[in-house]
């Protein structure tokens, strides 16, 4: 993967639209915007990774930037308009080293060693052995996929943006003769803080079939959920599009990394929500993928994945370091 895609971002500020609210400072995942006299301002342009939550999160849709959202809102056709200005880089970007980002994905794999998967390098008649290890801005990533009996992939992806912030995910997609929820965990790494999603997704509704929300997620979750729920310091997630596909036992918001016990109980709870998972996959057993019932379950994971397709942030960030070829291919492995 080539390192001379560095560039900075073409980011926009309505002037008039701006009230200085901050809610784009609190939601940005590289922490490089800031308020300065009112107004919103980018530190370092470089290291935007473009996923454009600034944008979403900004309530008087004042944050442009070019190739994020709709056309109407692209950079490019407001250079003109002298009520928009280039965010300023009068700050200065506050140094950031490598962090010693927490080893999530080790134990993780350590507790899937137990359903023998098999990593594959072609997904979808597509070749990724690109993938299997590259280097954006010199740090090493990696996107890989694996088969196992009753799944469809398990996809697990590292993703270093400049040292400065870790993605780390894991998905796990049941067979097409399956009806058992996904494994969801997403663990967004930065010096100050980590994003943190951790779900048993459902397959079905969970509130059309009762039946489905007892034994998938009541029974293996709520006492886990009651634990993990109230970590102290943990904030509610900006990517509330999230829960409308997620279990009502989602654990997902934003921890400062310090004290460390708190993340250490982010950490578990990964840990513990898969044991869970790993529980219902070893019960398991097959059902007719022609029935009503698993012909909507079907249906529910095709509109699952066009949610995440439409929402997900990191797919403006993966353009940017990957093109947008590898891109699609990199979201067809990490994405439900």
């Amino acid at each position: 993967m080539s390192d001379d895609r560095k560039k900075k971002t073409s980011f926009w500020i309505d002037n008039e639209r701006c009230i200085g609210c901050g809610m784009c400072v609190d939601a940005c995942p590289m922490k490089i915007l800031a308020v300065q006299e009112a107004v919103c301002v980018m530190t370092d342009q470089e290291k935007c990774l473009e996923c454009g939550t600034c944008m979403r999160e900004c309530p008087e849709d004042a944050i442009f930037i070019e190739g994020v959202g709709t056309e109407e809102k692209s950079s490019a056709n407001l250079k003109t308009d002298n009520k928009h200005t280039a965010a300023g880089t009068n700050l200065q970007p506050k140094p950031v080293g490598d962090i010693a980002f927490s080893p999530i994905l080790d134990a993780l794999q350590d507790v899937i060693q137990e359903i023998n998967p098999v990593q594959v390098f072609e997904f979808e008649g597509v070749d990724i052995r690109c993938l299997n290890e590259f280097t954006m801005e010199g740090r090493k990533s990696f996107t890989r996929a694996y088969r196992a009996d009753k799944l469809e992939k398990i996809g697990i992806s590292c993703l270093d943006f400049y040292g400065a912030m870790r993605a780390d995910v894991m998905i796990i997609t049941p067979g097409q003769a399956y009806d058992i929820p996904y494994y969801v965990i997403d663990w967004d790494e930065s010096e100050d803080h980590i994003f943190f999603i951790c779900d048993l997704m459902p397959s079905d509704d969970p509130g059309r079939n009762s039946g489905y929300l007892s034994d998938y997620l009541h029974a293996p979750l709520e006492d886990l959920y009651q634990h993990y729920a109230s970590i102290p310091g943990l904030q509610n997630s900006v990517f509330h599009w999230v829960r409308a596909v997620h279990s009502p036992y989602i654990i997902t918001g934003t921890i400062d990394r310090k004290p460390a016990k708190n993340v250490d109980m982010l950490f578990n709870c990964a840990v513990d929500y898969l044991k869970a998972w790993l529980a219902l996959y070893k019960k398991a057993s097959p059902r007719d993928p022609d029935t009503d019932y698993m012909k909507l379950v079907h249906e529910r994971r095709k509109n699952i994945r066009q949610l995440y397709k439409e929402n997900d942030p990191g797919i403006g960030s993966l353009n940017k370091f990957l093109g947008d070829e590898l891109a699609e291919i990199d979201l067809s492995i990490i994405e439900p």
